[in-house]
């Protein structure tokens, strides 16, 4: 079930590229599939490259997040400029 919610994200973030309210879905998916995984952390006792993955998994989506949202307020705010 897990594989198939990561490529629905993939499928998601491709799209994103087309329209913003797609990517931002996709990448709020990815921000929780990567918490969800962190937290096997306490159950794994150590921390190894499955753990680090998914923090740099985490930093990458906030940093795309911060970009759709970007260009999802620019679309709209050109949307209202031209209708009036």
């Amino acid at each position: 079930m897990f594989a198939v919610i990561e490529n629905i994200t993939l499928i998601t973030l491709i799209l994103g590229y087309v329209n913003a309210q797609i990517g931002i879905i996709g990448d709020s998916l990815v921000l929780l599939t990567g918490l969800v995984t962190l937290n096997l952390l306490p159950q794994l006792w150590r921390l190894n490259s499955f753990i680090v993955k998914d923090v740099l998994l985490l930093g990458s989506g906030l940093v795309l997040l911060k970009s759709y949202l970007r260009h999802h307020k620019a679309a709209t705010l050109s949307c209202f400029a031209s209708t009036s």
